[in-house]
């Protein structure tokens, strides 16, 4: 019988990085925000590049499983705009 944890919560920072010129998005990254910390939302623009570097915080939701058979699986139920 399987064993599910849920109500699982993260709050992490999205970064995006855009290129105002090719207009094509350059990178991505998602890091976890540290205990007693936040993720400000803010734009950058880096001039000599034509970059715009964008961070939203934002909160992952999700539940893990574990079954009998050593098989586990991990689910995002959820993300949501951490109050700004």
């Amino acid at each position: 019988m399987p064993c599910i944890l849920k109500g699982l919560t993260l709050p992490v920072c999205l970064t995006l990085t855009y290129n105002l010129s090719s207009r094509l998005l350059v990178d991505s990254s998602i890091d976890c925000v540290e205990t007693g910390k936040e993720c400000q939302l803010e734009a950058e623009l880096d001039s000599f590049n034509k970059n715009l570097i964008i961070k939203i915080p934002i909160t992952l939701e999700g539940e893990v499983s574990f079954a009998d058979n050593t098989q586990s699986g991990c689910v995002t139920t959820g993300v949501h705009l951490t109050g700004t």
